[in-house]
């Protein structure tokens, strides 16, 4: 019988989110008033402003990130879902060549080196948040930061290696 469980995670808003997103609005205001400054650019200010405007609501609009996480038979999949309206795959891979599964403690994976860190939780802090580390070919050595419900991690634990299975779901 096949497996097939996916989820959606909407990545919280933290405070370099809302930085970038007063420095885009500063840096439009900016922009307009140097296009009122120059002689050349006042008669199309109308048009300069639209397309600052959009422009503003385009970049503050493509930090509203949410993920998805799918698990199929063993085969392990993230897709970066950018304001509802375009979708990126961020990895994918095979659990049965996880290497280590656990509960994300930052300070533990802080000095450990990795080729690829992708953080593809609710928070880039990676509170409540789980790990994988695991080999993918076309990023190296990679540790997955990600926020699994209970469904995620039950498709999840037949998969994995027994060992890695035993380390990850012994101690919860």
């Amino acid at each position: 019988m096949d497996v097939f469980v996916e989820q959606l995670v909407k990545r919280k808003n933290g405070a370099s989110d809302f930085l970038i997103s007063g420095g885009i609005i500063v840096l439009g205001v900016v922009v307009a008033a140097a296009g009122l400054l120059i002689p050349a650019v006042a008669p199309f200010e109308v048009i300069l402003a639209a397309g600052i405007i959009y422009g503003a609501y385009y970049l503050i609009s493509s930090r509203n990130l949410e993920y998805e996480y799918s698990t199929t038979n063993g085969d392990f999949t993230v897709d970066k879902i950018i304001n509802r309206r375009r979708r990126k795959r961020v990895c994918q891979l095979d659990l049965h060549s996880v290497e280590e599964m656990g509960k994300y403690q930052a300070e533990a994976m802080k000095n450990r080196p990795f080729d690829r860190r992708l953080n593809v939780g609710a928070d880039a802090a990676g509170t409540g948040a789980w790990y994988l580390i695991v080999r993918i070919p076309q990023l190296g050595n990679t540790l997955l930061i990600f926020s699994p419900n209970e469904r995620v991690l039950n498709a999840v634990k037949p998969f994995l290696p027994r060992q890695v299975s035993i380390h990850a779901f012994s101690r919860n």
